[in-house]
């Protein structure tokens, strides 16, 4: 689809660009109300050093035809926030609106223990809720595509290279198809993921009909993305973390869109037996512990009462 194109291609530019930084953030928004031909298109904005952050609700309107983000980061903790919507009214099925967030990290650590190996492991929380999928079947306008699309992804990915035991200096590399043996590279590039994408498309099938597709749909999706990996002491290992987020709606009389992970996403860091240096001097604290709600000192506070008068009512007995 169009849609996905422009995406693609906007993804794909701006991660070239994110591997030039430690750390970028980005987001735009655009809406365009074909009936009275109005059009606002906000520039993306990337933000390479801190604050990152959207300075609260960013919107732009076109008529009837609304687009949304909100979004921050503290890469230091490993804390990213975001909040995507669309709403739109009209009766003519040709409006556009998006809104995009995203976050990219790309980090050198160095590991430090006892031996040549620790293990590692990385934790992505994340707790995202989608609003207002779905449409009613409609009459397509021309050949024109018609469809609402959600997603809410991270992703963390390591990249470090390890001696070749087979490597041979003597060996040659003939070229051409064949390629090159592997005793001719002196070292082996070493590379773990892992990730998480919540995807949902609406759009019309047909003529009048709609068709979905995706993992998700209007509901409140939580968990934990884990990454559990041994790696090599003291050698420097690229770490690339990604956070995303966008809502679009693509040729539509009316839509009201969220993608809402303002509950965040968390990227956190634990060495078994070990220690870490990062060259961005992050820390990567993960998910923090819940603070209990006023209700719950309360009942905290009258449960331990509880105890105090049986311990008080017990020793009185006993005497």
């Amino acid at each position: 689809m169009l849609g996905k194109k422009i995406l693609a291609a906007a993804l794909v530019a701006l991660a070239a660009g994110a591997a030039q930084a430690e750390t970028t953030f980005f987001y735009s928004a655009g809406a365009e109300e074909i009936s009275t031909w109005t059009l606002n298109d906000r520039e993306p904005v990337v933000i390479t050093s801190g604050p990152f952050t959207t300075g609260g609700l960013q919107t732009v309107t076109a008529g009837a035809v609304s687009a949304s983000v909100n979004a921050w980061a503290d890469p230091v903790s490993g804390l990213f926030k975001s909040y995507t919507g669309i709403n739109m009214s009209g009766t003519q099925a040709t409006n556009i609106a998006y809104a995009s967030v995203r976050l990219d990290v790309v980090d050198t650590l160095r590991f430090s223990g006892p031996g040549s190996t620790v293990d590692v492991t990385f934790t992505m929380n994340y707790d995202t809720t989608f609003s207002g999928l779905g449409m009613t079947p409609f009459q397509r306008v021309g050949q024109i595509e018609h469809f609402m699309q959600v997603s809410s992804d991270r992703s963390v990915n390591l990249t470090y290279q390890v001696a070749n035991p087979t490597y041979d200096p003597t060996a040659t590399c003939p070229g051409g198809e064949m390629g090159c043996p592997p005793e001719t590279q002196q070292f082996n590039t070493v590379t773990e993921y892992a990730g998480k994408t919540l995807f949902k498309e609406v759009a019309l099938g047909g003529p009048n009909g709609t068709y979905t597709n995706g993992d998700a749909d209007n509901s409140h999706y939580s968990g934990v993305v884990t990454l559990t990996a041994t790696v090599p002491t003291n050698i420097d290992i690229t770490m690339s973390y990604y956070g995303g987020n966008y809502s679009t709606c693509f040729h539509l009389a009316s839509c009201a869109l969220e993608t809402n992970a303002l509950h965040s996403d968390y990227l956190g860091l634990k060495v078994d037996g070990g220690t870490y240096v990062s060259a961005s001097g992050y820390q990567y604290q993960g998910m923090a512990a819940a603070v209990p709600e006023p209700e719950s000192y309360a009942m905290l506070v009258a449960g331990l009462g509880l105890i105090s008068l049986v311990a008080r009512r017990r020793s009185r007995h006993q005497r």
